[in-house]
């Protein structure tokens, strides 16, 4: 579900996102493995982004950004994708217009309300700590070199 390794530069070349959007693995094996992503991470809501042409972008129209994102790991959405792939062995990619034809059940509004009532505060708590993991990480790779060349005592050696 998560978005990492993003980076923010000039251009507007790739699938354009925003967030609420679902993005689907079109290539062997990630779309196999489930390899799927939340976008959450702009900074304003009409912000756009764009990256690798090697995802789709699933954008909610009648339903909800997370009814989206978990219909996009269900193994019946996959398996329609993985049905529709083309190209050399091991390179193989969806083919966007197999989602054309998908016919689905369309959820009561009332339902669909509720679910993203349960849903989208998981979504956002998934990505708030995620956020608080990195920076975790940064402050740890950016104190552990000092602490083992000893510029930061522990704090076994502050309290002696």
């Amino acid at each position: 579900m998560l978005i990492s390794n993003i980076e923010s530069r000039a251009g507007s070349s790739g699938a354009k996102f925003q967030n609420g959007d679902t993005l689907l693995a079109r290539i062997t094996p990630c779309l196999e493995n489930g390899k799927t992503g939340f976008v959450q991470f702009l900074p304003e809501p009409e912000s756009v982004g764009f990256g690798s042409t090697e995802f789709i972008v699933l954008r909610p129209r009648t339903v909800t950004p997370e009814f989206v994102y978990c219909l996009a790991r269900s193994d019946e959405l996959r398996g329609v994708a993985i049905k529709s792939m083309s190209g050399a062995t091991g390179r193989q990619r969806v083919q966007e217009r197999c989602f054309k034809d998908l016919n689905m059940a369309q959820p009561p509004r009332l339902l669909l309300e509720k679910f993203s009532a349960v849903a989208a505060p998981s979504f956002r708590l998934v990505h708030q700590l995620h956020m608080q993991v990195q920076t975790l990480r940064q402050t740890r790779d950016l104190l552990l070199p000092r602490l083992l060349s000893g510029g930061v005592k522990s704090h076994e050696e502050t309290e002696s």
